[in-house]
């Protein structure tokens, strides 16, 4: 199983996660709970997505040592052009980090602030993603791959609180 009702955890482990990656890298960030875990009633995977914003990417490259002291492994772009990403090995966290301006820093705030808003819509997602995970228990690409369009119809939605 990778599908887990929301639990109220996910925000204090994601907190103790900010801190101790504000402590490594020192001024210059800012760190952002992004992702399925960040809305409260949303199931979801285990594990916790983090968003940084610097003013320059080339910052992240004299921190890399720090944020691997904290349990994180350097992947570089991974796929996504103008991020810089970690993964935390012993638990599941997930480091995204784009310079400022970057058009993912607002799909990804817009997709938290959009759900926040509206419980209807995060039922709507709950009930897809129960659905999914049924169809596809053992194929996270596939339940990706179903659940995209959806997630674009969210990311196209106006962003709720922006300019905050």
């Amino acid at each position: 199983m990778y599908l887990f009702p929301h639990d109220t955890n996910w925000k204090f482990e994601c907190r103790e996660a900010i801190n101790d990656l504000l402590q490594a890298f020192g001024d210059g960030i800012a760190l952002h709970h992004i992702g399925s875990t960040a809305v409260a009633g949303l199931y979801a995977k285990n594990c916790i997505d983090i968003l940084g914003v610097v003013s320059d990417l080339s910052d992240v490259s004299m921190r890399i040592d720090a944020i691997a002291g904290l349990g994180y492994r350097y992947r570089g772009q991974n796929g996504i052009q103008g991020r810089e990403y970690f993964s935390k090995i012993n638990r599941k966290v997930h480091l995204h980090i784009f310079a400022s301006g970057d058009a993912n820093i607002d799909r990804h705030l817009g997709f938290v602030r959009s759900l926040q808003a509206s419980p209807a819509l995060v039922q709507r997602l709950n009930v897809l993603k129960q659905h999914l995970h049924v169809k596809y228990p053992d194929n996270k690409a596939r339940y990706q791959l179903e659940k995209a369009s959806f997630y674009d119809e969210i990311f196209n939605l106006p962003v709720v609180g922006r300019g905050e």
